[in-house]
């Protein structure tokens, strides 16, 4: 009679947030979100009418992420950017950077190549080439959804 070999199927399952976990991450992805846009502070870095965020907590790797997206028109300058960055809400690390940078012309816009970059915990940078690309990296890196 052999032995018998005994692999729990469990061990191998991600580990999936409590509601507990996912409220105190949309808490503190909600203040990160909050800090930026501070109205009061003259040091406002984004303006709230044209930024947004997402959240989501990895309860494998213990990390609350938050991508904050912006669109910021400079009518003066006669360009527009586009950019999502994902961080740790609590640490307030980067990992992961999209921007999108367009000229107006007479013509219509001119889209320049994105700035494009995705840093995974534990794993070399990888520089991406599309929005669809850094979307697809930042789904399976940091389980966000941004659009």
């Amino acid at each position: 009679m052999g032995a018998a070999v005994f692999s729990p199927a469990w061990a191998q399952e991600p580990r999936l947030a409590t509601l507990p976990q996912q409220k105190m991450c949309a808490d503190q992805a909600r203040k990160f979100f909050d800090d930026l846009v501070d109205l009061k502070s003259s040091k406002t870095l984004i303006d709230p009418l044209l930024a947004s965020y997402v959240d989501h907590y990895d309860a494998k790797a213990n990390i609350c992420y938050v991508a904050i997206i912006r669109n910021d028109p400079d009518d003066h300058r006669q360009k527009m950017t586009y950019s999502t960055v994902v961080f740790d809400a609590f640490e307030g690390t980067s990992y992961a950077d999209y921007t999108q940078l367009s000229d107006k012309i007479s013509a219509g816009i001119e889209v320049k190549p994105p700035l494009c970059s995705v840093k995974p915990r534990g794993r070399s940078e990888i520089i991406c080439k599309s929005e669809d690309e850094f979307d697809g990296l930042i789904e399976r890196y940091f389980g966000l959804v941004v659009r």
